[in-house]
């Protein structure tokens, strides 16, 4: 079987060379290599003549010129007379050495690679597979010129500080060999010739990183303190004249303005009245203006205009949004503070019906024996029946303005009395036991959702926190890059992104019972 397999690959090369493995511009490019390798190891001789350093010759059909780079003859005598390896039979080795045997190893893998070209082309029209041990050869001994290069530490300094580069794609090469051999057991000539074009590409590559300049880092040039202060007046200026703008604006358009202000004022006492149904008193204008303010003053302290008008913008959204979140957030509070007050006002009542008393009786017990919200709420449903409201519609009021599930039962169960009769004693001593139950439901789903909570929390805050320590330490570099077109398209991404991940993250955590 071994001998047919063999006979096999031979036959499906015989009829590949036919066909030409390599294309003309393949063996263009195995040509290039060639001569550059040349070039390269003739660059390291230290018996080279100084003079000769301009080189011209052919590479894929066209003439091209190379002029040898001056630092050569700098760096060559450091890197001959440092020897790096001790060799038993060779003695010691200095550093151009171990690139030399690198590069003509190379070199002669590329001259075996011409074997296959056809007559024509300069070849001996050699099949690949018959090249298998030499590859192998060649693949063994370029491994172990890299090895050695690895163990005597030398890519860091060596070419003027281009031996780590030139190192990387020498390991590239080395994984293009690997994939010849491959090629050839497989009987593949495609991925022959693409394996060759391959190492032929990274060797001119080395080629050139020996002849471009090696990168410095240059940093930027600092700004002086008299152009930063100008900067920053002539910033201040503007934000200025930019305020006056918009009061010559507001006064120009006095009518429209009037009629927003009416719209405002409305606003604001609408505000206010859902906030003293809720037992508050509290500035509407502050909760307004404080977000407006914080975030201009944000803004200024950048000494930057579009960032100044982007956060004051977000500081006008946010205080026009602040009286609906604090309300429902107090709102919210305020029904969890009555939900915890309940099952007591519920017992309580529950023996005063007992005793021979009234609901409403009831109702004034709570009102004076519990502490507020509850006591509050209570209050204003007796005071409401005494001043001619009907005792249901008083208890629908107090059910619209308190955010609670188990007072709606309540209240509902108490009309249901009222209008068709009912042991309310009963309903009360269910409710209670719903009460409780409901409560270590409640903890139950607290501690199983406490984790997605977290996340959600980190999700929203983390990023913030990340971008307030980079505009600490490189704050001009931030503003320049957050100010950009890209920057603006990332922050309006990142935070589509953040709301995306919060919105998923807090979902995770609601149970629906």
């Amino acid at each position: 079987m071994k001998t047919v397999k063999i006979l096999f690959v031979l036959f499906f090369f015989s009829v590949s060379a036919k066909a030409a493995v390599l294309s003309n511009s393949q063996m263009d490019q195995v040509e290039c290599a060639s001569v550059k390798m040349q070039l390269l190891y003739y660059y390291l001789s230290p018996n080279r003549k100084p003079s000769i350093t301009d080189h011209s010759f052919k590479c894929a059909g066209n003439n091209v010129r190379y002029i040898m780079p001056k630092w050569f003859d700098e760096v060559l005598p450091n890197m001959t007379a440092k020897k790096v390896w001790r060799d038993p039979e060779e003695g010691e080795i200095s550093e151009a050495q171990l690139w030399q045997v690198s590069i003509s190893v190379l070199f002669e893998f590329l001259e075996v690679t011409k074997k296959t070209f056809p007559p024509e082309k300069g070849g001996a029209g050699i099949q690949p597979a018959l090249l298998v041990k030499e590859y192998s050869d060649i693949k063994i001994r370029y491994q172990m010129s890299l090895d050695r290069l690895y163990r005597a530490r030398v890519m860091g300094d060596s070419f003027n500080g281009r031996g780590r580069t030139m190192l990387a794609i020498m390991n590239l090469i080395l994984k293009e060999m690997e994939s010849i051999a491959d090629s050839i057991s497989s009987s593949n000539s495609k991925q022959y010739a693409q394996a060759v074009t391959a190492i032929s590409v990274l060797a001119q590559d080395n080629f050139s990183v020996v002849l471009r300049p090696p990168r410095i880092y240059a940093p930027p040039e600092k700004e002086s303190s008299f152009a930063k202060v100008l900067r920053n007046i002539f910033s201040l200026v503007g934000i200025i004249l930019i305020f006056f703008a918009v009061q010559l604006f507001f006064a120009l358009n006095f009518d429209q303005n009037s009629k927003m202000m009416n719209d405002y004022r409305n606003k604001l006492e609408v505000w206010k009245e859902a906030f003293s149904r809720q037992f508050l008193d509290i500035k509407i204008q502050y909760l307004i203006f404080t977000p407006m303010v914080v975030f201009g003053i944000l803004g200024l302290m950048t000494m930057n205009i579009l960032i100044f008008f982007f956060l004051l913008i977000v500081g006008v959204m946010l205080g026009f949004r602040m009286p609906n979140i604090y309300l429902n957030f107090m709102k919210f509070q305020r029904g969890r503070k009555v939900d915890a007050q309940l099952m007591d006002a519920l017992i309580l009542m529950s023996n005063a019906l007992k005793s021979g008393l009234d609901i409403v009786q009831g109702f004034e017990m709570v009102s004076k024996d519990l502490l507020p919200p509850i006591s509050d709420e209570f209050a204003l449903v007796i005071k409401n029946y005494q001043l001619g409201m009907p005792f249901e519609k008083a208890l629908g009021v107090m059910e619209e303005r308190v955010a609670s599930k188990m007072l709606s039962y309540m209240v509902r169960a108490i009309v249901l009395q009222r209008q068709i009769g009912g042991n309310l004693t009963k309903v009360f001593e269910r409710i209670v036991l719903d009460i409780r139950e409901e409560s270590k439901l409640d903890q139950k789903t607290k501690a199983l959702t406490a984790q997605q909570k977290i996340q959600a929390i980190v999700v929203a805050i983390v990023p913030f926190i990340l971008v307030s320590v980079m505009f600490m330490f490189q704050p001009e570099m931030m503003i320049n890059f957050y100010t950009s077109g890209p920057g603006i398209a990332v922050i309006t991404v990142a935070l589509m992104l953040m709301g995306m991940g919060m919105k998923m993250v807090s979902s995770l955590g609601k149970i629906r019972v």
